[in-house]
């Protein structure tokens, strides 16, 4: 259909499949259809609707962006070199005009990379300014040639440690329950197949992609499933992220990497190209 959108994560998951199962798999959602699921195949005689999520957090996202856009500023009045850490939810536009003269009051008040990043809780005025600003947190390090004296800016860090894998199928498992995927869910029940399977693919900005994007052991438990979905496919951006996958009848499964086909794609692990995908409602905090 002239003017369609192609999905980009559908393409992509239908790929994974195909290397995996050795079969075809169809493009389901065309022609603006509404309510439609991503892909359909039949394996081993059993027709298998497939729903296809990027698990994405859209303001995280577009700090980054603006992250990369500001770059590294050079400050000759600075003596180190500084990253300071901004809020997501807070506006950026009053902590850019303030952060140079606040990092030279900070090394003014005699900040090295030894204290920087915990003397200005000790300063209530600093302390209140930072709240103000949406400052997180603030480093420094001695100066380089490729690093003279200046700052980045850049969104605060988040997502706590590193998930075992089994924790991570919780936590899939916990998202496919809750509200954020009820359109998953609505369009894998009106899906005529013998069986539903939800594809999901993590960002970088989660730290469930960590453990998913190492080949390592597979999960050592079923996960719990939504009532109405029979299968669950879990990956990661990354371009040559390993795939998993988990059946009633197979279990856990190592799948087929993205590989060659992943490279003829856009690459999703960029902020900008995540409009290329239609499957980017939700993401792991539950909100739509």
């Amino acid at each position: 259909m002239p003017g369609q959108k192609t999905d980009v994560a559908a393409q992509l998951a239908s790929q994974c499949i195909s290397r995996t199962l050795g079969v075809r798999v169809e493009l389901n959602d065309t022609d603006g259809r509404q309510g439609a699921h991503d892909l359909l195949l039949t394996y081993e005689g059993r027709t298998i609707a497939v729903e296809v999520k990027l698990v994405v957090d859209p303001k995280h996202r577009a700090a980054d962006a603006k992250s990369s856009r500001l770059g590294y500023t050079l400050r000759p009045d600075l003596t180190y070199s500084w990253t300071v850490h901004l809020e997501q939810e807070k506006k950026w536009q009053r902590a850019l005009a303030r952060i140079p003269s606040l990092l030279v009051e900070l090394e003014a008040h005699g900040a090295t990379p030894g204290t920087a990043h915990h003397s200005w809780q000790h300063n209530v005025e600093l302390l209140l300014v930072f709240e103000q600003l949406g400052i997180d947190a603030v480093f420094c390090v001695p100066p380089t040639e490729k690093h003279p004296p200046g700052y980045y800016v850049m969104p605060a860090s988040w997502g706590g440690g590193v998930p075992e894998v089994d924790e991570v199928v919780s936590s899939a498992c916990e998202l496919m329950s809750n509200r954020a995927m009820t359109k998953l869910r609505k369009q894998l029940a009106a899906a005529d197949a013998d069986e539903r399977h939800a594809f999901l693919i993590y960002g970088w900005e989660y730290m469930e992609a960590v453990p998913l994007s190492q080949e390592g052991a597979l999960p050592s438990l079923a996960p719990t499933l939504p009532p109405g979905i029979d299968g669950m496919w879990l990956s990661t951006m990354a371009s040559d992220s390993p795939t998993i996958v988990w059946t009633s009848k197979a279990g856990w499964l190592q799948a087929a990497r993205w590989g060659d086909g992943r490279r003829k794609l856009p690459d999703l692990s960029r902020p900008e190209d995540v409009s290329l995908t239609s499957n980017v409602d939700i993401n792991a905090h539950g909100q739509a």
